[in-house]
């Protein structure tokens, strides 16, 4: 029979190891997707028996419904997809067990338990803010240095190249560097400002770590990552009194060296000079005008020359050929979308299911080649592993029913959100302080306007679903 001393120990122990697990996640993220998957599992199961053991109280409330009826939803559908005769079902035993869309679908159910695992333990004061801040604050300010090290002598402190213009760090041939400090920056921003504030050099440190972590994000050369940092960074400026000064100020300085490494850094420049020339509205809408004036004058010299039923094929052609301007037009992403889009048309009830547009899109190509080779037009449709958007990736995987599920969920959290910051923004608050950057981190993951990697990859998902219970647990101790 074991004496009350050693329960007591044993207790104390297990709450250490899921601290340990829960703590370590920004770690992990930088060591690989195997490692996250092995967290994730074992924080889920040894949080699960400390919940039963100690019988702590857990909440269920309309957005575990929400996830339940999503992931229940979209393990059906893509059951049904994978199983019924046709395309998918011939490809499915080309993927590996571990791949299987069908067995994919249904472990997402394991962030659903993430979500309320997490939630339960803030509930019973096992966890906390602060702890986890300090440790993302470690783990991206060693991210950092060993980016701009790399990106300075060509390699890093543990012998990765640098590759070509990206500077990945420890990451080594992933170019997620960027993603990783949007991921945790603001967290440990967060973490300096709540613990220092009081101090004489708390400010001082503060903008410190905020340029180092910009500029950290610009010789990574993610692109996209590097803009949603810096608009998080302004709906600091405009959302937080507390910090408004620290972050223009830290942000004006950042500016000031960043484009001096635009004019005079090589590999910045290549990086970031393409990225500009594709979002350059005024440009892009100068060359949709003049397209469109050139296409309807080539459209009244055909009408007058050609009578015949040519006229037609060379009319679509000339329309191809003069085709507008769009965004990300040197990235090949449009393509990508358009793809996703054209095969969410197909079937836009129900999608068709997990990893299906990486098989349905090689099906498409093949008809959209054969009917290039009669109509001699530029190629519309590429493939792909996702859909590089969110909201794309649903729409064609998961359909209007899924992506609704989704959509709501995400405008009540927003709602919930919102709410939250206009009741408690004037609060000076460790607990209102420490959740504004979990506000911003969930409010840029649901931007739609952005190129992204798959919603369900285990880095991308599981940071996902991890921020997504900080907020839940977050917004519930206050609304």
């Amino acid at each position: 029979m074991l004496k009350p001393k050693t329960i007591e120990n044993q207790k104390f122990s297990e709450i250490k190891l899921v601290e340990i697990l829960f703590y370590s996640f920004p770690l992990w993220f930088i060591v690989g997707n195997l490692a996250v998957s092995i967290n994730t599992l074992l924080f889920i199961v040894v949080s699960l028996f400390l919940i039963k053991k100690k019988q702590l109280t857990f909440r269920f409330n309309n957005l575990n419904w929400l996830l339940i009826i999503f992931f229940s939803y979209f393990f059906v559908s893509t059951a049904i997809h994978f199983l019924s005769p046709g395309v998918l079902n011939d490809r499915l035993e080309t993927f590996s067990l571990e791949n299987n869309p069908i067995i994919k679908s249904f472990a997402l159910i394991r962030f659903l338990i993430l979500v309320i695992v997490i939630d339960t333990l803030f509930f019973n004061k096992i966890l906390n803010f602060k702890k986890l801040f300090f440790f993302s604050l470690f783990c991206t300010s060693f991210v950092s240095f060993d980016v701009i090290l790399q990106h300075i002598t060509g390699f890093d402190l543990f012998g990765f190249n640098k590759l070509r213009t990206w500077s990945s760090g420890p990451f080594g041939e992933e170019k997620i560097a960027g993603s990783y400090l949007k991921n945790f920056s603001f967290l440990s921003f967060f973490y300096i400002f709540e613990t220092y504030k009081n101090k004489n050099f708390g400010n001082p440190l503060l903008i410190v770590i905020i340029i180092f972590h910009l500029l950290a994000a610009v010789v990574a050369g993610n692109r996209m990552p590097f803009i949603l940092l810096l608009f998080g960074c302004l709906l600091i400026v405009l959302l937080i009194k507390n910090l408004r000064f620290i972050m223009s100020l830290s942000l004006v300085i950042f500016f000031s060296i960043f484009f001096i490494l635009f004019q005079y850094n090589k590999n910045i420049w290549i990086n970031f000079d393409q990225f500009r020339g594709d979002i350059n509205i005024l440009k892009i809408f100068k060359n949709y005008k003049d397209n469109l004036v050139k296409k309807n004058n080539k459209k009244i010299e055909l009408n007058e020359n050609l009578k015949d039923l040519k006229s037609k094929d060379a009319n679509q052609q000339t329309e191809t050929e003069l085709s507008p301007i769009i965004l990300l037009r040197h990235s090949g992403y449009n393509r990508v979308f358009r793809t996703a889009i054209k095969i969410w048309k197909e079937r836009p009830l129900t999608g068709f299911g997990l990893k299906s547009l990486r098989v349905k899109c090689w099906d498409m190509l093949n008809k959209d080649n054969i009917e290039r080779k009669i109509t001699k037009r530029p190629q519309n449709i590429v493939c792909a592993n996702h859909a590089h958007n969110y909201y794309l990736e649903f729409l064609s995987e998961a359909g209007i029913i899924g992506t609704s599920l989704l959509i709501v969920f995400f405008l009540i959290l927003l709602k919930d959100s919102f709410y939250y910051l206009k009741k408690y923004n004037q609060q000076i608050n460790p607990e209102v302080n420490l959740l504004v950057p979990i506000i911003i981190l969930f409010f840029l993951e649901i931007w739609p306007i952005k190129s992204t990697g798959s919603f369900f990859t285990t880095w991308g998902a599981t940071f996902f679903w991890l921020n997504t219970g900080l907020l839940i647990t977050g917004l519930s101790r206050k609304t």
